[in-house]
Formats: structure tokens, C-alpha cells, sequence
């Protein structure tokens, strides 16, 4: 009810600010969503980073460059916030929606697609899904999209699209490649070999070329990349002649195919004459994994991580509607936020959304102060790990000061820790199922006592100087806010389910498949 009322509260008072999208146009804008996968903070042009993305740093300089957005630290979790609006806790997917599980994002949640077809666009997803499968009412084309071309789970190979699994002793290899509709799944054979960049490079075009331009066109863009396994064209990696770590040679190759991705794909919509009415939103799902080449300098920790590099994400927003351009936006943004803020694009009745985040596109436009002064980074009950942030303060409970949580130099630069991360010379997705199973683990053990860390973000955003003991005032004023943000609480819930054997794609034609829960 706070929420609602606060949005209601914020429409009031930004009403004579904000672009009116019927003035402006006939039809509500096309909106273009693109999701990069394990993409760190030194891994863009515009945060200095080696790796070259001209497409990406054109679309930041006529748009607004968002450096304090911030993700979840792995991807099913993050996309659950893009698809409802709402915090983890209150959607239960705290953690990674494993291919053998039978959970997935709740259906009683409606999706932005399902809120921007009532508005009257088309909706397609290209790309990575990860909220779940096992019944129709999981996928995306029950979800509220038209169409869906691609993968179910969370990683596969980028040539082959094959994804390797087990449940108990039972192990296999299959395909997961699709293309559906509401009353049409194809599983998609005739790829092998087609790098999956330019697949859906090539799918976004199509949509782009073929779309009906009485509606207005929605595209939710989640590439595979740059997330492992490290693969990728020769011609990429051989940009970068002087980047001798392999993992990150690769993984740089990888970086400048999905810029050239999105520079094609953005290409088409300005042939196509749908630019000019249209807002292009770019974010990534986690920060870069240290151990796939990625790299989140000068932030703490990466991927699967509570601290700064595995969830202040590269993002933007960009486009000719927005009133201001070319600058750095110095307020917060959570991924919830994405969903309030394009219904507001699209012309629709914020004020009665049933959401976590804030509507802040006439903030990004006018660069005005953020609404959002607060969030959960993440609250999860069941192993007592609670990290919010208020205004510039961070509280952390139950966090572990791991290797993984450390500090990694930028690329080239060998340190003990960078060293002892990088135990293969190629890291595959088998590999990173592990990892994440393995954190998974400690997130299903009994609650221990855990440290607790406390730290000024304006003062020390690479988090070095803990202040929870010299502090013990402000400690207990964040307590009281944590207790605030305790409520409601979903549980986890694909912690509470086993791996299924049904899911085995054995039982629907070699490929991973809806059906089995």
C-alpha cells in the first residue's frame, strides 16, 4: 500500500514535468529492452574499460548514463525484478531457477508484457528466459509475449545450443533451442552451428522488419552473452592482440560481438522508422565473473556476490524522447524500477501497479532527484543473509568475507586471489552450475552467526573501510530499517524443491521442453 501510495504521490507531483508521450506521438513508444549476461562494470567502453563498445558508447552518449543501477548478483533473480517490478523477497526467486527444478516465476504475477499488451503493443523475447519452463504457464508465450525464440535455461553452448544436466545418476546432452507462440512450440534443430549472437541478432531484425507499425513494438533483448561458456568467432578475440590472459581475450571478443549485436539491431529500428518514437534501455543482469574473463574494477567482489561488483550493473537509458542527454545520472535506480518506469513510457496508470519500483522516467529525462532512496540488495530468510541499502549507507548480515567477495585488480595486473580463482583454463557452464550449486548449499545450511559490515558508499563505494564497529549508532538505526523491509517476505522457492527426473529431455525428443511439473 506504501508503494501505490507514493506512486500515486510521485505522478502528482511530476505531472507538468514529465514528456507526454501522446503529445508527442500518435502511438506510445517502441521500447527496446536489451539484457547483456555477466557483463562487469570495467567490461564497457564507457567505464574506461580495454574492450571496445562503439555501438553501446553511442547509444550512452545520446542518452543517460546510469552508474548507480543496480541488479541482483545472478541472473534468474534479476530477471524475476524485470518481469514483476518486484524485490526477490516478495517474488520468492531469491535464487537461481535451476534446468532440473520444477519452479519458476509465480503466474498469479503479471508481467510487464502481459501490462503492455493491454496497452496495445506487440511483444516478442529473444533470447535467454530463465523463469522457469516445466509447465506451459511458465514460458515466455504464456508470459505475455507473442513470440519467444530461444533458450529456457541459464547458460548452453553459443554454436551448438546444447546444455548438459544431470539428477541423480542419470546424465545427458540436449538441445535448447525454441520457437514459440501461445499455441505453437518448435524446438529449433536447424541452428547448430549459428553463433547465438547473431542468431538473435538476426530473429530481433526480422521482427523489426516485419512489425506492423499501427502498434507500438515491445522487444525484450536478453542475449547469452557475454556469459560462459568463453566462446566466439576468431575474428572478435583477434582485436585484441595485446590482452594475453586467455579467459579475458575471449571473453573480450565476446564483449565486441554483442556491441556489434546491438549496433545491427538498433540499425534496423532506425531503418525501420521506429527510433525516433522510441526509448532503448541497456542493462546487465549481475556483474562480470572474475573466473570467465569478466572484470568489475575498481568494485568489490563479482558475480554471486553481495558487494558492489556483483550488483551495481552497467545500464542506460537512451533515446530521442528523453529531454536531457549525454550525462551521468547521480541517483539510485533498482531493476525493479524498469517496469513502473516503461508503463509510464507507454502511457499507462502507474498509480495502480502493484510493484516495488518507482516510475522515473521524467527523473532520467529532466535529471531529477530519484525518488528511490532506499532497497534490499537482497533478504533471504531462510539463510539469514539480509544486505539493504538507505540513502549512502550499506548494512550487511550474515555475508562471509570470501575469496569471491575480494577485491580483483583490473586485467593484467596477477594478484594471490586473482590467481587462485582462475583454476581452469576455460570456464564452462558445467563448471559454473557447480559454483552456483555449491552457493546454493550454504544458502540451504542452518543459520550460523555472521559477521555484520557496515559502509558509507559515498565516502568508499569500493567498500574497503568497515565501519559496523565505529559506528555502532548508525548499525542499529539500519537494523531498524531492515526490520522495516522484513515484510512481506516470499520464501525461496526453488530451494524448496528437488531436482525433478522428468525433466530429462529424453522424454521430449532430445530437447529441453515444457511439460513435466
Amino acid at each position: 500500500m506504501a508503494t501505490r501510495l507514493l506512486l500515486l504521490s510521485h505522478a502528482l507531483v511530476v505531472w507538468g514535468l514529465q514528456l507526454s508521450v501522446s503529445a508527442a506521438d500518435s502511438q506510445p513508444p517502441n521500447i527496446l529492452f536489451i539484457v547483456a549476461d555477466d557483463l562487469g562494470w570495467n567490461d564497457v567502453g564507457w567505464h574506461g574499460s580495454e574492450i571496445l563498445t562503439p555501438n553501446l558508447d553511442a547509444l550512452v552518449k545520446d542518452g543517460v548514463q546510469l552508474d548507480h543501477s543496480y541488479v541482483q548478483p545472478i541472473c534468474s533473480p534479476t530477471r524475476s525484478s524485470i518481469m514483476s517490478g518486484k524485490f526477490v523477497s516478495h517474488t520468492g526467486i531469491q535464487s537461481l531457477i535451476h534446468s532440473t527444478k520444477p519452479c519458476g516465476l509465480p503466474t498469479n504475477i503479471t508481467t510487464i508484457a502481459q501490462q503492455l499488451k493491454q496497452l496495445g503493443y506487440a511483444t516478442h523475447a529473444v533470447g535467454k528466459w530463465h523463469q522457469g519452463y516445466c509447465k506451459p504457464e511458465y514460458t515466455p508465450s504464456h508470459r505475455g509475449f507473442d513470440t519467444f525464440f530461444g533458450y529456457y535455461t541459464g547458460a548452453e553452448e553459443y554454436f551448438t545450443h546444447l546444455r548438459s544436466d544431470h539428477v541423480d545418476n542419470k546424465s545427458w546432452t540436449a538441445l535448447d533451442f525454441h520457437l514459440d507462440t501461445p499455441d505453437n512450440y518448435t524446438n529449433v534443430f536447424n541452428m547448430n552451428g549459428t553463433y547465438s549472437a547473431y542468431a538473435f541478432t538476426d530473429r530481433a531484425i526480422n521482427i523489426i522488419d516485419n512489425h506492423d507499425k499501427t502498434k507500438p513494438l515491445y522487444i525484450y533483448l536478453p542475449f547469452q552473452s557475454v556469459h560462459a561458456p568463453l566462446e566466439v568467432p576468431p575474428q572478435y578475440p583477434a582485436k585484441y592482440p595485446k590482452i594475453n590472459d586467455k579467459n579475458r581475450k575471449t571473453f573480450a571478443g565476446m564483449v565486441s560481438a554483442l556491441d556489434e549485436a546491438v549496433g545491427n539491431v538498433t540499425s534496423a529500428w532506425k531503418r525501420n522508422g521506429l527510433y525516433e518514437n522510441s526509448v532503448i534501455v541497456f542493462t546487465t543482469d549481475n556483474g562480470g565473473l572474475v573466473h570467465a574473463g569478466g572484470n568489475n574494477y575498481p568494485l568489490r567482489g563479482q558475480k554471486f556476490t553481495l558487494w558492489e561488483g556483483g550488483t551495481r550493473g552497467s545500464a542506460f537509458v537512451s533515446g530521442p524522447l528523453l529531454n536531457k542527454t549525454g550525462y551521468i545520472y547521480p541517483g539510485l535506480v533498482h531493476v525493479v524500477d524498469w517496469y513502473p518506469t516503461l508503463v509510464e513510457v507507454a502511457g499507462g496508470d502507474v498509480s495502480s501497479l502493484d510493484v516495488d519500483g518507482y516510475p522515473m522516467w521524467s527523473h532520467f529525462s529532466n535529471n531529477l532527484t530519484s525518488p528511490r532512496t532506499s532497497f534490499p540488495y537482497l533478504i533471504h530468510n531462510e539463510s539469514r543473509t539480509f544486505v539493504i541499502r538507505v540513502d549512502n549507507w550499506k548494512l550487511m548480515v550474515g555475508v562471509e568475507n570470501t575469496t569471491q567477495g575480494g577485491w580483483f585488480p583490473p586485467p593484467g595486473v596477477a594478484t594471490p586471489v586473482d590467481a587462485a580463482l582462475h583454476g581452469k583454463d576455460d570456464y564452462s557452464s558445467e563448471l559454473e552450475d557447480t559454483v552456483a550449486q555449491q552457493l546454493q548449499g550454504d544458502l540451504d545450511k542452518k543459520p550460523k552467526p555472521q559477521p555484520v559490515y557496515l559502509f558509507n558508499l559515498e565516502d568508499d563505494p569500493t567498500e574497503h573501510n568497515d565501519l559496523a564497529q565505529s559506528n555502532p549508532e548508525q548499525v542499529s538505526v539500519m537494523m531498524q530499517h531492515l526490520t522495516e523491509m522484513l515484510q512481506p517476505y516470499t520464501p525461496d522457492a526453488c530451494a524448496q524443491v528437488k531436482d525433478s527426473p522428468k525433466s530429462n529431455p529424453a522424454n521430449f525428443h532430445n530437447a529441453y521442453s515444457t511439460g513435466w511439473c
